[in-house]
């Protein structure tokens, strides 16, 4: 890649960005706001959403409490093998 052709490509970057930056505010601009009226209201029954999430939730947090509990029950019961194995008291 020669000098000139590496100051080219760096030029054409930056004209790319100069015209990207110089458009941004014509298309914020060129949008207005138009307030819409009579429209039905819809009701969302929130509560029984947070429920149902607050019980996924907790049914996760249960699972892995119970996962997390059975692990170390096996390691402490391999652990109290090898002891006796070993001849040693726990």
């Amino acid at each position: 890649m020669t000098i000139l052709s590496a100051v080219w490509k760096r030029m054409s970057t930056l004209l790319v960005a100069a015209i990207a930056l110089a458009a941004t505010p014509a298309v914020a601009l060129a949008q207005q706001f138009e307030k819409v009226e009579n429209l039905p209201r819809q009701e969302v029954p929130a509560g029984k959403f947070v429920a149902i999430a607050y019980g996924i939730i907790w049914l996760a947090v249960l699972t892995y409490v119970v996962v997390v509990a059975s692990g170390v029950k096996r390691v402490n019961q391999e652990i109290a093998d090898l002891n006796r194995k070993l001849g040693r008291k726990p």
